[in-house]
């Protein structure tokens, strides 16, 4: 997430000191509205991980399930509010209409990857749950990748604009969700072994 930020932040220089107050504060905003989805995905972890040594893979799954349909139901519900609420809550942290702008189409933008996000993050209490936290590693590098070559690229094109960036980290994150998942099945095979549950659940 720092080196994502690091490179946005990099990459609208040009645009101003408003474009960077706005990345920043929207940044913040979706940070606190996200708590709640991330609150039950990483409470997932030691309730996850319990099971797991106690051998019951099914409850593993089960938690998983859980955790995601939970997560996906929040999330939902947060983008829905972030693309009629945005404005207002930028203006909770700043009244300067050209920052509350930038942060607002962020917002808006970016708002359709929180179930993406909420994937991500379950996936990524499951891999801790199973002790294996390298694929969590290798999704968000992916996503690095696919996320700053384009943007890259896209910042060095005429008629480049901010709303570009938030579209290809919007890209991005879907993938990585896609990748975190593919991962995940592929160790719940490796340490929780067969199961009929593994198509409802994994």
């Amino acid at each position: 997430m720092s080196i994502v930020m690091a490179v946005i932040y990099l990459l609208i220089r040009d645009f101003g000191a408003s474009a960077q107050a706005g990345f920043g504060v929207g940044q913040g905003v979706m940070r606190i509205i996200m708590l709640p989805a991330m609150a039950v995905a990483f409470a997932s972890a030691p309730i996850a991980g319990q099971n797991f040594g106690a051998r019951k893979p099914e409850r593993v799954r089960e938690t998983f399930k859980w955790a995601v349909l939970i997560s996906v139901v929040i999330m939902s519900m947060l983008t829905v509010l972030c693309q009629f609420e945005s404005r207002t809550f930028m203006h909770i942290f700043t009244t300067e209409e050209s920052v509350v702008m930038v942060g607002a189409q962020m917002l808006m933008i970016t708002s359709w990857n929180f179930c993406a996000n909420g994937i991500i993050f379950c996936c990524s209490s499951m891999f801790q749950a199973l002790g294996n936290t390298w694929p969590t590693i290798l999704s968000s590098a992916i996503r690095l990748t696919i996320f700053i070559l384009p943007a890259w690229w896209l910042s060095t094109q005429p008629g480049f604009q901010l709303h570009h960036i938030w579209y290809v980290s919007l890209a991005s994150m879907f993938i990585q969700a896609v990748i975190s998942y593919l991962l995940l099945r592929r160790e719940f095979h490796r340490k929780l072994g067969d199961s009929p549950a593994i198509a409802q659940t994994a």
